[in-house]
């Protein structure tokens, strides 16, 4: 009978202590509802006063709210991934101002981007390599520890395969790139030419000075992609360091 009662006083502490777990679960959780309530209330009134994220908002409306000076016609609306709208510099805009910069080789004016473009552009798919930079960046393809078959580059710029052996991985994705409907534009430069996002001004810009473990700089403008291939002045990348991450591109 003892026994009886030592088993049921046991019983019914566990029933209680069980009870009181539950209880404060159930509190808990309702107080972390509340406080993301809150939090959201909080948020929800933050975007009706922030203009960035109204619906209708236009350019000039979001440089009045920011910093941003440059003209008008070389910014487009971009949607962040929390709805916030932004300004940002027109993608076609920054790969005309890069290609056209690699051509002149130094800062090219606004009124001169489209004739550069049309006079110099690539008239094929590929990878077409800039004039001054074929040899290294044959020299990047041949000697690295990713490839098997051998590269050349022909009268026009292009990267063709001279021989075909054993195809790595890296030299089938090279050889579909070849085949594809995409252009991709090499240059082995450090500097490249950008558009300022704020004063929209014309700027040339040594990513290997701010990086020197930067391996590249690219701009893509729908099926154009244009890479510009760190110089490598300390010898601080291998070719295969800087091979790799061009593979990454295509």
């Amino acid at each position: 009978m003892k026994m009886n009662k030592k088993i049921f006083k046991i019983i019914f502490i566990l029933i209680v202590i069980l009870v009181i777990i539950i209880c404060i679960k159930k509190y808990k959780k309702e107080e972390n509802l509340n406080t993301n309530e809150a939090i959201n209330n909080i948020y929800t009134e933050a975007d009706r006063n922030d203009i960035s994220y109204q619906e209708n908002v236009n350019i000039q409306d979001l440089k009045e709210q920011t910093s941003i000076i440059g003209n008008d016609e070389i910014y487009e609306i971009q949607q962040e991934y929390d709805g916030r709208n932004v300004l940002t510099v027109k993608a076609s805009l920054k790969y005309k101002v890069a290609f056209a910069g690699m051509i002149k080789g130094s800062t090219p004016e606004m009124d001169e981007l489209d004739k550069i473009l049309s006079d110099n552009l690539p008239k094929n798919n590929g990878i077409w390599i800039e004039k001054t930079s074929r040899n290294r960046i044959l020299e990047i393809f041949n000697n690295n520890e990713n490839t098997n078959s051998k590269y050349t580059i022909d009268k026009d710029g292009y990267l063709k395969i001279a021989e075909k052996n054993s195809q790595s991985d890296s030299d089938k994705k090279i050889e579909k790139i070849i085949n594809g409907n995409k252009q991709y534009i090499l240059n082995s430069s450090s500097i490249c030419y950008i558009i300022d996002n704020v004063t929209g001004e014309i700027l040339d810009y040594n990513f290997e000075k701010m990086d020197e473990y930067q391996t590249y700089e690219y701009f893509e403008d729908d099926n154009r992609i244009i890479v510009f291939v760190n110089e490598n002045s300390n010898n601080q990348l291998t070719y295969s360091d800087i091979f790799n991450s061009i593979i990454e591109i295509f």
